[in-house]
C-alpha cells in the first residue's frame, strides 16, 4: 500500500515574494483562498471578482519586501502570505478594497472591510507612522496544522527592511477563526472588532454567517519591538 509523503516545515523554501511570482501566487488564492477561506465561502464569490480582488492585492502587495512564498520541491506553492505597507499620512483608500459591479453582499463586504482600515489610525499608538499590513494569507489543506501560517508571520522581517520603511508594528484584519488564532499565538493584540452581524443587505438580512463560528473581524496590532529574534 502506498503512502503519501508527508512534507515538513523544513523541507519547504520560505522566501520573499518576487514580481514573478504574481501570476502563481494569483492563481493560488483562486484555487485555495476563494474556496477555503470562511467568509470567500459565505460570500459565494465568483471566479471573475475573486480574480480582480486578488490581482489587486498581489499587485499593491509585490511593491514592498514583506509578502511571503512557501515553495514546495516541484515549484508548486504551499502557502503564501501578503502584505503591504502603510503610512499614517497615506490615503485610506490606499489600502482599500474596490467592489464597482461586484452583487451587493460584497460590495458590503468591502465596506465592512474598508471601514476597518479607517478605523486603524484613530486607534494605532500615536508613535507609530508606518506598518506592516498583512493582508491575505493561505496555506493549501495538505500543509496546514504544520506551524506554516504561524513561521509566514516572520518570515520576511528582516531589520534592514524594518529600518529602511520606519517600520513600527505590524497589523492584520483577520476574519476566520483558524487566523485570529494563529495571530493570538503569535503575539498579536485584538484593537477593535467588528461584528458580521452589521453587515445586512437592502432588505434587512444579514450578509455574512460564517460555518467555522466566527462572528466578528478582528483588527489585530503587534508591535515591532515584540518580535524577537529577527535576522539582520
Amino acid at each position: 500500500m502506498l503512502r503519501s509523503r508527508i512534507i515538513r516545515p523544513s523541507q519547504l523554501l520560505f522566501r520573499a515574494a518576487k514580481p514573478k511570482d504574481k501570476e502563481q501566487i494569483i492563481d493560488f488564492l483562486n484555487a485555495h483562498f476563494a474556496k477555503e477561506e470562511p467568509c470567500c465561502r459565505a460570500l459565494k464569490l465568483n471566479a471573475e471578482t475573486a480574480r480582480e480582488i486578488f490581482n489587486t492585492t498581489v499587485t499593491r502587495c509585490l511593491k514592498f519586501p514583506f509578502s511571503t512564498v512557501v515553495l514546495q520541491e516541484n515549484g508548486e506553492l504551499a502557502a503564501c502570505l501578503l502584505a503591504s505597507v502603510w503610512n499614517r499620512k497615506d490615503p485610506v483608500e490606499n489600502v482599500d478594497f474596490s467592489s464597482s459591479g461586484a452583487p451587493e453582499n460584497v460590495q458590503l463586504f468591502v465596506k465592512f472591510i474598508n471601514n476597518a482600515h479607517s478605523n486603524f489610525w484613530k486607534i494605532a499608538p500615536p508613535y507609530i507612522d508606518s506598518v506592516i499590513h498583512r493582508e491575505m494569507g493561505s496555506v493549501a489543506p495538505e500543509f496546514t496544522r504544520r506551524g506554516i501560517a504561524t513561521k509566514m508571520v516572520t518570515t520576511n522581517l528582516t531589520k534592514a527592511n524594518l529600518m529602511k520603511y520606519n517600520i513600527g508594528g505590524f497589523i492584520s484584519e483577520t476574519s476566520s477563526l483558524a487566523n485570529q488564532l494563529v495571530l493570538e499565538k503569535a503575539g498579536f493584540k485584538c484593537l477593535k472588532e467588528l461584528p458580521y452581524s452589521a453587515i445586512v443587505d437592502s432588505k434587512g438580512n444579514q450578509v455574512l454567517h460564517l460555518d467555522d463560528g466566527t462572528t466578528a473581524l478582528r483588527l489585530n496590532f503587534k508591535p515591532i519591538e515584540d518580535f524577537d529574534n529577527l535576522p539582520e
